[in-house]
């Protein structure tokens, strides 16, 4: 063989290593703390964002955290904020207007067509009456508004076995010390599947604008150092082939028509 086949076949063998560790890599590391589904909202809020000024925004379930809103400030966006949940959720930010204490279910005190953009990150999930928050949704948003939401498929094997599983089991998963990091909520599931969810915002006076689906059981088991292998390469299986009902992670952004 000559020598400069050898050595292109030695380099090509090189590369295949080089690229199976890179995977075995991917399987093994990860803090499993942020999913697929939260930056993918972080991303769609900053497309929103580009080339417009002072958008006014609303968190729906803020809780505690300024992860999103701090990634958009991160990324030069502007815009003013308020922020909804049913505990007090007041921060201290620039771009911070005003907190309100209620269930996006009701909440009356939520001015008519008020917001250019509104998002939700893993919130609906918790709400027992959708139809009643996507009819809040929409009232509060401007014509031709953005609503971006993460939630989770109820179709997937992480969340049927989520389903399944006591709260205290949850909050076991995602540490001891339940804080704003870690916080776990009961839940009602009150739509079987995405179909169905998006056929509600449909109903509700919607359009579909963007969906975006991830595998990510990886989320729940990273602590577990064998389990958590075998999860990335299930993650690793769903993604690559694209198979929606198994992809526990869901971006949905929807516009508002008039």
């Amino acid at each position: 063989m000559p020598i400069t086949a050898e050595i292109d076949r030695l380099k090509i063998e090189e590369n295949k290593y080089i690229n199976m560790k890179k995977f075995l890599k991917t399987l093994i590391k990860s803090d499993g703390r942020q999913t697929p589904a939260e930056k993918e909202l972080i991303r769609a809020l900053d497309q929103e964002l580009i080339n417009k000024t002072e958008s006014i925004i609303i968190n729906i379930g803020a809780g505690k955290s300024q992860v999103i809103e701090n990634a958009l400030i991160l990324k030069g966006r502007n815009f003013k904020l308020d922020r909804l949940d049913i505990r007090e959720s007041q921060i201290n930010a620039p771009y911070f207007r005003k907190s309100y204490k209620c269930s996006i279910e009701n909440c009356p005190e939520l001015i008519n067509s008020s917001y250019d953009l509104a998002f939700a990150n893993y919130v609906f999930e918790h709400l027992e009456h959708l139809s009643l928050a996507i009819k809040e949704v929409k009232r509060i948003l401007k014509p031709n508004g953005v609503f971006v939401l993460s939630i989770p498929n109820p179709q997937a094997l992480e969340f049927k076995i989520a389903k399944k599983t006591p709260l205290a089991f949850h909050q076991a998963i995602r540490g001891t010390k339940i804080d704003e990091a870690h916080e776990a909520f009961n839940t009602f599931y009150s739509y079987k599947n995405i179909k169905e969810l998006i056929n509600l915002f449909y109903k509700n006076g919607f359009s579909l604008k963007k969906s975006y689906y991830r595998s990510f059981i990886y989320g729940y088991l990273y602590r577990f150092p064998v389990l958590s292998i075998f999860a990335r390469l299930y993650d690793f299986l769903v993604n690559i082939c694209k198979v929606k009902a198994l992809s526990g992670q869901v971006c949905l952004v929807f516009k508002k028509e008039e």
